[in-house]
């Protein structure tokens, strides 16, 4: 079977010659601009050395604006058209990733909402699995970690990427922390954004500052480069009950390709101890991302 990303490329050329050219294809799809199509066509070598692709969210839009099948970028259809039986684009596409995931480096960003466990645990999974890891948190990440964990987080970013470095056993190439007014950070522009982007926990004011733009701290302005570079976004908020302007913030950036995921533990896995129940959200955050883990058991398996 070929391999997924060539069989995207060739159906990315048909749906190029259906729409009659990458810009009324862009235009049909939800692309306000065309460029972005015609960089992953020319297969563009990003400036971290990684080719462009056409990942999952951009296949799914491709999808939609042509009225095509969930899935059907994923498939050779030189011998023609191929519907295959429910569930199995899901599955073939799931396959593929859980190989390779083609994500590499993550920035991850702490705010001052509860749930700090999530965070540092999926930064200790992120580098377990071999990441790169870009760290920014909040002042009011640093009380809430103190307060829910007795972690102290140091304020300097350089005291703090030498404590978690030691922590975790890892080099400063593999987790680079940033303050937050460090406007020259790579993630502070879109010529060197990370592969995704994670804000675990995020906070409403957070989620409020994002789906508006404002870009006051390097929190905000790289999820603020995510968005705009078409990156992948997972935002964990939490927060309870939720008002309706809070449910309006999220549902705009839902709207704007931010993938909403909120900590609400499972509890058909049977969880026996808090460290499940974390490990129940953190499994989901890495599935949204396509990471390997060993979690907890995929369903049906």
């Amino acid at each position: 079977m070929s391999d997924i990303q060539d069989n995207r490329f060739a159906n990315f050329e048909k749906l190029i010659r259906e729409a009659g050219g990458v810009s009324k294809l862009a235009k049909k799809c939800g692309y306000d601009k065309p460029a972005y199509l015609y960089q992953v066509r020319a297969k563009t070598v990003k400036p971290n050395g990684q080719q462009l692709n056409i990942g999952d969210r951009m296949a799914a839009k491709l999808e939609k604006g042509m009225n095509k099948p969930t899935g059907w970028m994923d498939f050779n259809h030189e011998n023609g058209e191929f519907v295959a039986p429910i569930g199995t684009f899901q599955a073939a596409s799931t396959v593929e990733h859980s190989q390779s995931s083609g994500i590499q480096t993550v920035t991850l960003a702490f705010t001052g909402a509860s749930g700090m466990p999530y965070g540092v645990r999926l930064l200790e999974e992120l580098l377990k699995a071999g990441k790169r890891v870009y760290l920014v948190y909040s002042q009011a990440a640093q009380v809430v970690a103190a307060q829910e964990m007795d972690l102290q987080l140091p304020t300097n970013p350089t005291d703090a990427q030498k404590m978690l470095c030691q922590k975790y056993q890892v080099s400063p190439e593999q987790l680079r922390v940033f303050g937050r007014e460090e406007w020259f950070a790579p993630i502070a522009s879109g010529n060197n954004v990370a592969d995704t982007m994670v804000v675990c926990p995020a906070s409403m004011g957070t989620i409020a500052a994002i789906a508006h733009g404002l870009s006051e701290n390097l929190i905000e302005r790289a999820a603020d480069v995510s968005i705009k570079e078409r990156r992948p976004v997972v935002i964990v908020p939490r927060e309870t009950p939720l008002s309706s302007i809070h449910l309006e913030n999220m549902l705009k950036l839902s709207q704007n390709g931010c993938v909403i995921l909120p900590p609400a533990a499972g509890f058909y896995n049977k969880p026996q101890t808090i460290d499940d129940m974390v490990n129940f959200v953190v499994a989901r955050i890495l599935d949204q991302l396509y990471i390997p883990h060993a979690l907890m058991p995929k369903w049906g398996v």
